[in-house]
């Protein structure tokens, strides 16, 4: 549960850090997710001697293969939409539609992952979403515009990629996985992309290097929390990385909190203190 803790927090450092790139610097997308992919890889590979371990003979069944190409058609569409809507959206906004994923997630392990469904993780997830959905309205109507709608797509392969995920994790351990993931979405990026990586700013460089060390403690430790906790425990208790960024973009962004996401923003945390500490 720990590492899970710790993934929360390293998500909430790596939203702060790419909402100061994209926005603040106006690094175009398609120069800097190259770049964090590079340096995410490149970080990781430090942990392979000791942590990267691979099933190779299981790997090689189609399942298995059919998953892992599956895996990178998922990550590299959330990944491209993601980035966008962290350039072009109010962070705590960002955050909130982000915040459908655990819903997402469970219903997802429910029709996929039979051993890990639970009608209490179930019902505290659908009580957080609905508060979330209905932060959202406004004069009697949702609203949702078109940068909104690139997060909402973001958000619902982001939560279909877990489920990819735990799966592939019956081959490869974490590190492996994630490693072997972000070397090929950065080449992929790359061939796709073409970016000018050099006409980068030196400090929005240094940048992206702390936003890489952040998204390898979120994603290594949530890829654990996968094969320890489960999907469903790991990602509700990762809901409490944006409530860490509500602060950060209050502060540091003087971006203003609504009262209904504050009002939303509690009830979801009861119910992840109910999932983790009273069930």
């Amino acid at each position: 549960m720990l590492q899970a803790f710790i993934a929360a927090i390293g998500y909430a450092g790596g939203i702060v850090v790419d909402k100061i790139i994209l926005s603040r610097y106006r690094i175009p997308v398609k120069r800097f997710v190259p770049l964090l992919f590079i340096w995410l890889a490149t970080i990781t590979a430090f942990l392979l001697p000791k942590f990267g371990v691979v099933d190779w003979s299981v790997f090689g069944t189609t399942k298995y293969l059919l998953l892992f190409l599956a895996m990178f058609a998922v990550a590299i569409t959330w990944n491209s939409f993601y980035y966008r809507g962290i350039q072009n959206e109010e962070i705590h906004e960002f955050e909130l539609v982000m915040l459908l994923s655990p819903l997402v997630t469970i219903v997802l392990s429910e029709i996929f992952l039979p051993s890990e469904r639970n009608i209490e993780l179930f019902i505290a997830g659908a009580v957080a979403s609905i508060a979330l959905i209905l932060s959202r309205f406004k004069h009697h109507h949702l609203q949702i515009t078109k940068n909104t709608s690139i997060i909402f797509i973001a958000m619902f392969f982001m939560s279909a990629e877990s489920i990819i995920i735990k799966m592939l994790l019956d081959v490869f351990s974490p590190v492996a996985l994630y490693f072997i993931r972000t070397a090929i979405m950065a080449v992929i990026f790359l061939i796709i992309w073409r970016p000018k990586l050099l006409s980068v700013p030196a400090r929005c460089f240094a940048y992206t290097i702390i936003s890489a060390v952040f998204g390898v403690i979120q994603m290594v430790l949530k890829f654990y929390g996968f094969a320890k906790l489960g999907v469903v425990e790991t990602t509700i208790i990762l809901v409490l990385g944006p409530f860490l960024v509500y602060f950060f973009s209050a502060f540091y962004f003087k971006e203003n909190l609504k009262k209904r996401d504050i009002i939303a923003a509690l009830i979801v945390i009861a119910s992840v203190l109910y999932v983790t500490l009273f069930r």
